[in-house]
């Protein structure tokens, strides 16, 4: 049994939107992460999410040439989503944003539009703009945890009523929605990330999630309070363990597009070394999955048929 029929993967999910394979290219609106302007969260390293081409101060046309001919190099692909995401990528006056996303949604085979951004960087001209375009858009917002314990201890910035918030504009204004939830934040047992999935499941304005072990980088105030002893790397078999556990809450229409820390190799920045890679860390999952007797939803499911009729 194949990872892909325990879980509902973003791969599927575009297959069914388009017809065909459709790559990200990640591209930068150029302007800083307000938030990391002003000190920035406790585990946050640019150096970890930005592609060398968008840190090359070009255009989003030359971004995305480039990007295209990386992707095409590799493989075979023809179609394409512009994906905004590195720091806040809603962070700047409206009439900017207005301007780079038109060009990057109406470049040659560009499909659609994907932006990050955190939830307090969401707005109603955001999401009015957004839901003018004629092509597919989506936003992700980073979430990270329910827990405002946690949002306070990684520094982020804002609240779980901001992320609330958030959602509430893209769904009014008919624009998918993905979430950022981050595994593994000090202070938080297995339950405590049950919960926050189970509200993700809970919320219909939710469509997509991006799950990502917390990795400790060098050069962050995380890496700091790890030399002191201060802070622990969470075992890659240890968060494969929390993953397994995970998955059977998310709900079954939910859409995940990431399950590992999407740069956990990049330049050697993690302060401690983790064995294998993520093709040998996703067949972990799925022999665990298997094991178990669990794939996605199962548990979810479970709930809500006890709930409707008192009953197991």
């Amino acid at each position: 049994m194949q990872l892909s029929e325990l879980i509902t993967t973003y791969s599927q999910a575009m297959l069914k939107l388009y017809g065909e394979k459709i790559f990200r290219i990640g591209v930068s609106t150029g302007i800083m992460c307000p938030h990391r302007a002003a000190g920035g969260c406790l585990f946050c390293n640019p150096e970890t999410f930005r592609g060398a081409y968008q840190s090359e101060n070009l255009s989003i046309e030359k971004q995305l040439e480039k990007g295209i001919e990386i992707l095409k190099q590799n493989s075979k692909a023809k179609s394409f989503i512009a994906y905004f995401q590195d720091e806040t990528s809603s962070a700047g006056q409206l009439n900017y944003l207005q301007d780079i996303f038109s060009r990057a949604i109406n470049y040659p085979g560009i499909r659609g539009l994907t932006i990050s951004t955190r939830p307090d960087y969401v707005k109603e001209e955001l999401c009015e703009l957004l839901g003018s375009f004629n092509k597919p858009v989506s936003i992700e917002i980073g979430m990270q945890s329910i827990h405002d314990s946690s949002l306070q201890y990684i520094e982020r910035g804002h609240n779980h009523q901001n992320t609330i918030e958030a959602i509430e504009l893209c769904r009014k204004w008919g624009i998918n929605t993905g979430v950022h939830l981050i595994m593994g934040i000090p202070g938080e047992k297995l339950p405590d990330m049950i919960d926050t999935i189970r509200w993700v499941s809970d919320n219909k304005g939710i469509q997509e999630i991006k799950l990502h072990n917390l990795v400790i980088y060098k050069g962050t105030r995380l890496g700091d309070l790890w030399e002191k002893g201060e802070a622990k790397q969470m075992p890659i078999e240890e968060y494969i363990e929390i993953l397994s556990e995970l998955i059977p809450w998310v709900r079954e229409d939910i859409v995940i597009s990431r399950l590992f820390t999407s740069n956990i190799l990049h330049n050697d920045l993690a302060v401690d070394s983790m064995p294998g890679n993520k093709t040998k860390w996703m067949n972990q999952l799925r022999l665990e999955l298997i094991r178990k007797g669990y794939r996605q939803g199962k548990k979810y499911l479970r709930e809500i048929i006890i709930d409707d009729f008192g009953r197991i």
